[in-house]
């Protein structure tokens, strides 16, 4: 009915089934975002050969995860948020020597390796003092 880029099917007691996307725009904490566009971003860098951002659902919910070629991976981050809102900035990038190819010659986007770990995100630390204690179970009785 709308050409929204939804793909889905109508069942036969009248519901809609979703089925996925036309193209490869995602949804990630209620952003609508194209990941062509941080791609594009990225290969504007200085160094960037090549880029590829894919979601990861790794550790459950869904994060942006960049591949870079040809360019040290820790300054990335700094120099991307310079052209592109927060909510674009991929949780991870990992640098890639080689691409993983399909028998057709494009870019196996399945067969990229996961990331080492949460760029920017911490591991959990246990409450060190009472007053910590306190909050986190007053955060874990509201959550």
């Amino acid at each position: 009915m709308y050409k929204t880029g939804d793909l889905a099917r109508r069942l036969p007691d009248g519901q809609v089934e979703f089925l996925g996307r036309l193209d490869d725009q995602v949804k990630i904490r209620g952003y609508r975002i194209e990941p062509g566009e941080i791609e594009s971003a990225l290969r504007n860098l200085e160094g960037v050969q090549e880029a590829a951002v894919i979601t990861r659902a790794d550790s459950g919910e869904a994060e942006l995860c960049a591949y870079i070629q040809g360019r040290d991976k820790n300054d990335v981050r700094a120099q991307l948020a310079l052209v592109l809102p927060g909510y674009m900035i991929p949780a991870h990038f990992v640098q890639i020597d080689t691409w993983p190819i399909t028998p057709s010659g494009k870019l196996d986007r399945k067969a990229l390796p996961a990331p080492d770990g949460a760029a920017g995100q911490e591991s959990y630390k246990a409450p060190r003092n009472l007053t910590e204690m306190k909050l986190a179970q007053l955060w874990e009785d509201v959550l």
